[in-house]
């Protein structure tokens, strides 16, 4: 191995330890890496970056925001009207790491893909697209910690189920 491989192998072991040193960093860690797509180092850097949820209050809007993928447009009055884009203002690294998180749940994770699709589908570019996954996984996240529960992805399988007959009995 070379020297960057044992500084890199020596960081992860120093994060694990420092994740494992406290129960409620353990927990959300745990909570936050249960999502296919979401690993280590966004798991890590979202702990980092929110000092574990506490700077923004559990506001997956603030969060976003913060992490740059959160769209806003210009409005003034009646002639000024420009559409919605993210800040460049953000941090480049941890929006990069959330990106590569999308990139891996729209591949493996149903939910996160069947949302991808619908929204390449209704004409979003897939850019737009994308940055609407990192928008949802913030949300996503945000919502497991609040609950303090585990991703099942059979619960959304349940409720697209239940969806899908309710969509039938309206067009018997």
């Amino acid at each position: 191995m070379s020297e960057i491989d044992n500084a890199i192998k020596e960081c992860d072991l120093m994060i694990d330890r420092i994740i494992e040193s406290d129960a409620e960093l353990k927990e959300n860690y745990a909570i936050i890496t249960s999502i296919k797509g979401v690993a280590r180092q966004n798991g890590a850097c979202l702990l980092i970056f929110t000092n574990n949820f506490r700077r923004f209050d559990l506001d997956a809007r603030k969060i976003a925001c913060y992490y740059g993928v959160a769209p806003f447009g210009k409005d003034s009055g009646t002639s000024i009207h420009s559409p919605a884009k993210t800040s460049h203002f953000a941090n480049k690294l941890i929006k990069s790491l959330l990106g590569q998180a999308a990139h891996c749940a729209k591949k493996f994770n149903p939910e996160i893909r069947e949302y991808y699709n619908r929204l390449i589908g209704r004409g979003k570019k897939p850019q737009v697209a994308l940055n609407n996954v990192k928008n949802k996984l913030i949300r996503i996240i945000v919502a497991l910690v609040r609950k303090k529960v585990y991703y099942d992805p059979k619960t959304y399988m349940f409720y697209n189920a239940k969806f899908a007959d309710v969509k039938q009995m309206l067009n018997s």
